[in-house]
């Protein structure tokens, strides 16, 4: 079973999210080191572990939307956009480093990475319009 990322709204987060952020994830401890070598925020100061740990717990039952939702760290995404999309050019003018910056072993997902984010400035972008927070939700 793999892990991703979706993008999620505070007041949407039953929708879910139409896209497979596997190759942002596995990205992500890399692109926190450009953040850092920029001055932007770090992609992993957005992500949200609540629903990750919820499918990894012992507990018999899965806690509802609502419990999940109260208990998740919310951001404004008006602070993640400048981060994303200086994420996503630097990914597009580094073609030849994109491989890298994956974990070991999910190097087959460079190519995603570019849409990946493409994907995650849209919808960060709607979300700004519908003056909502956000989060990177970790699922499984």
């Amino acid at each position: 079973m793999g892990t991703t990322i979706w993008v999620l709204s505070k007041s949407k987060t039953t929708e879910g999210d139409d896209w497979d952020h596997s190759a942002l994830f596995y990205a992500v401890e890399k692109l926190d080191l450009i953040c850092e070598q920029q001055g932007l925020a770090k992609i992993s100061s957005f992500l949200d572990w609540t629903d990750f740990e919820a499918n990894m717990s012992e507990d018999d039952e899965f806690p509802d939307e609502e419990v999940l939702r109260d208990k998740a760290s919310w951001f404004n995404p008006s602070q993640a956009l400048p981060m994303l999309r200086a994420l996503r050019e630097y990914v597009a003018i580094n073609e030849s480093e994109r491989e890298s910056l994956l974990e070991l072993g999910k190097q087959h997902l460079s190519e995603e990475l570019l849409e990946d984010l493409d994907d995650c400035i849209l919808k960060v972008e709607k979300i700004i319009a519908e003056n909502d927070l956000f989060h990177f939700c970790v699922v499984m």
